[in-house]
């Protein structure tokens, strides 16, 4: 069982505090948990970006979204394109929004690829190992920027990355991020591929707040969390492995969460005064908004696999961004 770290009546949407004056990142947010992400941020008053691949569906996702808003709120939504398996997409889209913004408070590191056929992306990395690489290259880029944030007054600067139980799937293997031959070995199941994938994104989050800590900032808080299982796109992955499945997740999807459940514990983990006042950094949250304690391959008490995957995302930034 996770720690129940609110008190009270379960944390919804109702508790997400004023946001007017913030700037947020989302990305994948034109469908599922992105989507929920960005209309319940910009509900509250913050200007948020969505990143996304394509262009056609993000437009038409935000037009869907200040239709379900109203009129009366005028919400600021901007898009930038941003492809997870590009590492040169992914530090494009961060330059183009610092040349954009002078601030950002909250980068919700959402999109992902789940359980998908061994393929690589165009710059030779398992796709699904680019749910952590993708995100590492957006968002070291755009550090400087959330530390002079951080500077600000009154800052309340979030890292939130989107991970999912299914890392447990790397406990069936031995972990080697200190090469790409490690990183994109063909021999795991897309299952354990994808929970490799969602390992790093804890470890990423670790060795990150762990940086932070070192370089003397110590206002940015880094969380990982799980959403649950809920009824999104990320379901084309498994389709795609097991076409037999596909009639079947119209059953499973009405026996799950739905996307605007699944997306409670990340706008908790970017928005709530309690992980603050909690200490939540580097904190790993199930839903709702439970603190969960890590298992030993994730919490990388010697710092080994984080510093490698680390280490190696930077040297594929250099060759390939």
């Amino acid at each position: 069982m996770g720690l129940n770290i609110f008190s009270g009546k379960q944390w919804d949407v109702s508790s997400i505090p004023d946001l007017s004056g913030r700037v947020a990142i989302v990305t994948g947010g034109n469908t599922g948990l992105g989507y929920i992400t960005v209309r319940e941020l910009a509900r509250k008053g913050a200007r948020v970006y969505m990143l996304s691949r394509t262009e056609s569906r993000a437009l038409t996702a935000i037009e869907k979204i200040k239709g379900e808003l109203g009129p009366d709120l005028q919400p600021e939504i901007l898009y930038i394109n941003f492809d997870l398996l590009s590492l040169k997409s992914a530090k494009k889209a961060a330059e183009e929004f610092i040349q954009r913004e002078g601030r950002l408070d909250v980068l919700v590191n959402n999109a992902g690829i789940m359980a998908t056929p061994y393929e690589l992306s165009p710059d030779g990395i398992e796709i699904q190992a680019c749910n952590g690489t993708g995100h590492f290259a957006l968002t070291v880029t755009l550090l400087p920027l959330l530390k002079e944030t951080a500077a600000m007054p009154d800052s309340h600067v979030r890292i939130v990355n989107v991970t999912s139980n299914g890392y447990l799937a790397a406990h069936t293997t031995t972990p080697d991020f200190s090469s790409l031959e490690g990183l994109n070995q063909k021999t795991w199941s897309t299952w354990v591929r994808y929970g490799l994938s969602k390992l790093t994104n804890i470890l990423f989050t670790n060795e990150l707040q762990k940086r932070l800590a070192e370089s003397g900032t110590t206002n940015i808080y880094c969380l990982s969390i799980h959403p649950g299982v809920v009824a999104t796109e990320l379901a084309r992955g498994p389709q795609q492995s097991w076409p037999f499945l596909a009639p079947m997740w119209v059953i499973i999807s009405m026996l799950i969460m739905s996307p605007d459940q699944g997306a409670l514990t990340q706008l908790y983990a970017a928005t709530s005064p309690e992980v603050e006042e909690k200490d939540l950094k580097a904190a790993l949250l199930f839903p709702v908004a439970q603190l969960k304690g890590k298992t030993s391959i994730a919490e990388d008490k010697d710092g080994k696999l984080g510093g490698d995957f680390w280490a190696l995302c930077e040297a594929l930034m250099r060759q390939k961004a």
